[in-house]
């Protein structure tokens, strides 16, 4: 995914990275990451939460405009 091997620590924000785009490409929200951790969201690093939320939002949105205006002219839009 990122380059990264097995061997190599990953940073904390690394992580989140490669967790959002796992859960992006099989289309699970973080909401539904943590229910089925049995974690409440509210009791989670705010900042860490949101690095992963900003994340999908943006690949969202890049994958939207994609969509409607190609992949030569998504950005433009």
């Amino acid at each position: 995914m990122l380059g990264l091997v097995m061997s190599e620590q990953k940073s904390p924000s690394q992580v989140r990275l490669i967790l959002a785009q796992f859960l992006f490409a099989n289309g699970v929200d973080i909401e539904g990451l943590y229910k089925a951790l049995g974690a409440e969201l509210a009791d989670c690093d705010a900042e860490a939460v949101s690095h992963m939320a900003g994340i999908i939002d943006g690949v969202t949105l890049a994958t939207s405009k994609i969509k409607s205006h190609g992949i030569d002219n998504w950005a433009r839009s």
